[in-house]
C-alpha cells in the first residue's frame, strides 16, 4: 500500500481535483478547452488512436463537436465521464501518474435522457502528469485501454478502428 506524507498527499489531492475537471471540462463543454489540461507535448492515446501535441488533441475535440449537430437528437450530446478507482502513484515532486477506470455513460437530446443507460465504454486509463516551469501540473500522456465497449457508434468510430 502507498505511503504518503504531507507533500506527497497534498500533490495526490491536487491531481485528483485536477483529473475531475478535465473530465467536467469533456461533460460540459466537449473538451473544446481541454489543451490546457495537457502540457505542449502532451498526448492523448484512447483505444486505436493517438493524438500528440496541443493541435492534434485540440482537432480531436473539435471534430467531435462538429459531428454532434448531425448525428445525434436535437445535435445534443449529453456525457458522463466517471472516473472510479482513482490511485495516484507520486514519484517526484515534479511526476505523478495516476490511474483510474472511465466509465463513460452518453446520451441524445436534451437532459435528462430517459430510459437504461449502458456505458459507452469503460476504459482502464492513466495520466501521466509533469509539473512545469509555471507551476502547474500538466498531462504529458493520457493512455486508455477499452475493457468493455457498448453499442454507441459515436464513440466506438472515434477511439476504435474495428
Amino acid at each position: 500500500m502507498p505511503k504518503f506524507n504531507t507533500e506527497t498527499a497534498l500533490i495526490a489531492i491536487e491531481l485528483q481535483q485536477l483529473v475531475s475537471e478535465f473530465a467536467h471540462e469533456i461533460d460540459t463543454n466537449g473538451g473544446l478547452n481541454i489543451t490546457t489540461f495537457y502540457a505542449e507535448d502532451g498526448e492523448f492515446s484512447v483505444g486505436d488512436y493517438t493524438h500528440k501535441g496541443h493541435a492534434a488533441i485540440s482537432k480531436f475535440y473539435s471534430d467531435r463537436a462538429q459531428r454532434i449537430p448531425a448525428s445525434h437528437k436535437d445535435g445534443i450530446r449529453v456525457s458522463a465521464h466517471t472516473f472510479v478507482n482513482m490511485r495516484v502513484h507520486v514519484a517526484d515532486k515534479s511526476n505523478a501518474t495516476v490511474y483510474f477506470t472511465n466509465v463513460n455513460y452518453a446520451g441524445e437530446g436534451h437532459p435528462p435522457v430517459m430510459g437504461a443507460i449502458n456505458p459507452a465504454m469503460v476504459t482502464d486509463c492513466r495520466m501521466v502528469f509533469r509539473k512545469q516551469a509555471d507551476g502547474e501540473w500538466r498531462i504529458v500522456l493520457f493512455g486508455g485501454k477499452p475493457l468493455f465497449v457498448g453499442n454507441d457508434p459515436f464513440v466506438n468510430k472515434q477511439l476504435l478502428k474495428s
